[in-house]
């Protein structure tokens, strides 16, 4: 079954990257509803959309992903929220889990490690209460290389 899915960034060049690298893989399930630039308006429209996954930028300018998660997970407790982040899991990922994500991807790896993520969650039933024990899903080689020919690395997503 395909999962909707909300994307929020403040970048609109990275908002239609991410929506067209979606789409061309939708082997993963995966179908945009609907795209936030920056967080403010993101709770009103994953109220209003209702999506089944919600792609949140930890960083953006006008409030932190560290802040929105909670108010996201009040509003649709069980939308699967998976943060992306140009910071390595290492540093921020315990945070982000705290504050409510149930999954934490490396925009570094993001052709690597996004269509793993949401495939891993597309199988499970939907959350309840807590979020799964999730964690940073790390795509093979060959799936990144695959990808790269999207102009999605990390150098272009953001120029």
């Amino acid at each position: 079954m395909p999962r909707s899915v909300l994307l929020v960034d403040d970048n609109p060049h990275f908002l239609q990257s991410l929506d067209r690298f979606l789409a061309v893989h939708g082997e993963a399930g995966a179908q945009v509803v609907g795209t936030v630039v920056g967080g403010r308006d993101a709770v009103g429209q994953a109220a209003r959309l209702r999506p089944d996954v919600i792609l949140v930028d930890l960083k953006t300018p006008d409030i932190s992903g560290i802040e929105l998660l909670p108010q996201l997970r009040r509003a649709l407790p069980n939308a699967i929220l998976i943060v992306l982040s140009l910071t390595e899991p290492a540093e921020c990922e315990e945070g982000a889990r705290a504050a409510g994500a149930d999954a934490f991807v490396s925009t570094a790896r993001l052709e690597c490690d996004l269509i793993p993520t949401i495939q891993r969650f597309a199988s499970r039933a939907p959350r309840r209460d807590r979020p799964p024990q999730g964690g940073v899903t790390r795509g093979t080689d060959s799936d990144c290389g695959r990808r790269r020919d999207l102009g999605l690395g990390p150098n272009t997503l953001f120029s």
